[in-house]
């Protein structure tokens, strides 16, 4: 049984399981369980789009890393990444004047565990203005309202805030410098930026607050983390089986993958993460 003395590692995906689903989240996080399930059907559909993000993504980071575009072009036979990479490289080639930190994994402890982001890429613009890049290959745009709603869009910024520091020593990252900006390749308005603030900052870490009290008030009284109310969402969870929430997955077209952290199926080493005290 884990105990408060026992550091887990928390990262967007799984604290937004939390919200989601406290069941999925204790399946996932705190037993290890892992299940191979379906997360929707067809499968075809699914294992398309995962690889198709996974490549997008490898994509990015060699084209920020210094690799030649013109190899990397010449890398893609599939037609709808052709079609990803067309929309972005004059966009990539746009940030190649700023300094770039594709893919960093930053940390900082927060209560007794560890908040954990990897993040696509961070643009310096200059010492009073940073931006988080999140590239999502959904083929469309999610609202601005669900986006806002989204954990990810809060904690990348917040984490940043205060560790970004091992990427910038020799500068004070002030929440009001920071930006979070996805950009989607598949879709006719590709942006969505949401501003950062000190307000911003203040409200986040007492949500996060909030979050880490009720999984840790859980994990010392020994409780059964309850079962979301919500069975739409059981639709799309792999353990939906071992909660008697059926046995079919929901439909691909209705699910929110290439929405989720964990298309990119991150495992975080800990030798690799640059952490900050708070």
């Amino acid at each position: 049984m884990l105990t408060l003395n026992q550091s887990l590692q928390l990262n967007q995906s799984n604290l937004q399981d939390f919200l989601v689903c406290p069941r999925r989240f204790q399946l996932k996080v705190i037993q290890g369980l892992s299940l191979p399930a379906a997360f929707s059907e067809p499968i075809e559909k699914f294992e398309k789009s995962t690889q198709l993000g996974n490549r997008f993504h490898l994509i990015c980071q060699q084209f920020f890393s210094g690799v030649d575009p013109i190899l990397l072009e010449n890398s893609i036979s599939d037609p709808e990444l052709q079609l990803m990479w067309d929309s972005f490289l004059p966009y990539g080639e746009s940030l190649l004047q700023y300094h770039l930190y594709p893919e960093p994994l930053l940390s900082i402890p927060f209560q007794n565990h560890k908040l954990i982001a990897k993040y696509d890429l961070i643009v310096e613009i200059h010492s009073e203005q940073y931006l988080i890049i999140d590239w999502k290959t959904s083929t469309k745009k999610s609202p601005r309202a669900q986006l806002d709603k989204s954990l990810q869009t809060h904690l990348y910024p917040f984490i940043f805030s205060q560790a970004g520091n091992d990427l910038f020593p020799e500068i004070s990252i002030l929440p009001t410098f920071v930006e979070m900006h996805y950009w989607y390749p598949l879709t006719s308005e590709h942006e969505e930026i949401f501003p950062y603030s000190d307000e911003k900052h203040a409200s986040v870490k007492l949500n996060l607050d909030q979050i880490i009290n009720n999984i840790n008030t859980l994990i010392l009284n020994g409780s059964e983390f309850h079962l979301t109310e919500d069975q739409t969402s059981c639709k799309f969870c792999v353990f939906r089986s071992l909660c008697n929430r059926g046995t079919t997955a929901g439909s691909f077209e209705n699910s929110l993958l290439p929405e989720q952290e964990d298309i990119k199926n991150i495992q975080f080493d800990m030798d690799q993460v640059s952490e900050v005290e708070f």
